[in-house]
């Protein structure tokens, strides 16, 4: 059983056993009326659920579900949760569909909550009963009805029996002819010179792939600076062998310290990581001349990054 099966079950049985107690409440008023009130035979109803409770009334779930007994030819669409207004009054809307014509009752909704200064710990509260004329499609009158015909077999087709020899046989020619072996012509292929991997290259086309994004001029600050830092500690994860990623913005200057990184690098890294930093966590708005100057900054961060020595790489300490 589905979940809103069980929440039905579920307040069928409350309110078999709790009606008194929800009939005693006199501040409590529960309508359901239809727009429009009056469709023909399948057109969709929107039922207005409009559910005034008291001010300590607790309800345990918004979602009305239906309950008591439903007419035939009634078939409930869809039911959306109630939504409490300022003036306090819970309202939503049901969809229905009726398939009989003539006057029809409104399909009854029920909800479970509770008054604690009235010691009821749990009862379910109906909506009241209403009507809607659903009006016929066929004009009034009796109409005479046509007979049904019966169902005209049509001889099975031919065809099929004369091309399942035919695809019978291409498949087995095809089969032989995936069988033989077939002789291929080894062809050298040269062998393509291995291509260099340049990691200041390769983090300089990334600032410029973020540039031409155009994040700033949409608005995208927060986006823009993130990028431009992951770039910077990416390079500096494979050029200092460090975790950068790994790092906060102190922790990653720390250990370029401890590298013995200059410290004219130091300021550039410390600027371009404290930047983005105070956009992300900080929620700092830079202008437009900063965050360009930021990004060229985070440019020359890379390309002046003293790496060539020790053999490409500074000493692990």
């Amino acid at each position: 059983m589905k979940p809103a099966g069980w929440q039905a079950l579920s307040l069928l049985l409350t309110l078999a056993a709790l009606r008194p107690a929800a009939a005693q409440m006199s501040d409590q008023s529960f309508e359901v009326t239809s727009q429009p009130d009056s469709v023909t035979v399948g057109d969709t109803v929107t039922l207005h659920l409009r559910l005034r409770l008291a001010d300590r009334d607790l309800l345990f779930d918004t979602l009305p579900v239906p309950v008591g007994p439903r007419d035939r030819g009634v078939q409930i669409l869809s039911i959306s949760r109630l939504t409490r207004g300022t003036d306090r009054v819970w309202t939503g809307e049901a969809k229905v569909a009726y398939y009989r014509p003539g006057t029809q009752a409104l399909p009854n909704f029920g909800v479970a909550f509770a008054r604690v200064v009235a010691g009821v710990e749990r009862a379910v509260f109906s909506s009241e009963n209403g009507t809607i004329d659903i009006i016929p499609t066929l004009p009034a009158g009796d109409q005479p009805l046509k007979d049904i015909k019966p169902i005209e077999h049509s001889p099975a087709p031919i065809w099929p029996w004369l091309i399942l020899p035919l695809v019978l046989l291409a498949a087995g020619l095809a089969a032989r002819r995936i069988r033989r072996p077939r002789i291929t012509p080894k062809i050298e292929v040269p062998a393509e010179p291995l291509a260099v991997h340049d990691p200041v290259e390769s983090a300089l086309d990334r600032l410029r792939a973020i540039e031409a994004e155009h994040w700033l001029e949409q608005g995208q600050l927060a986006r823009h600076y993130e990028a431009v830092a992951n770039v910077v500690r990416d390079y500096l994860a494979e050029a200092e062998h460090t975790p950068a990623r790994e790092l906060t913005s102190s922790e990653l200057i720390r250990e370029l310290r401890r590298r013995a990184a200059p410290s004219e690098a130091l300021a550039r890294c410390r600027r371009v990581l404290g930047e983005a930093d105070a956009v992300k966590f900080a929620a700092v708005v830079p202008g437009g001349t900063e965050s360009i100057e930021h990004l060229s900054a985070a440019r020359i961060l890379i390309s002046e990054w003293p790496a060539g020595r020790n053999g490409g790489i500074h000493a692990a300490g």
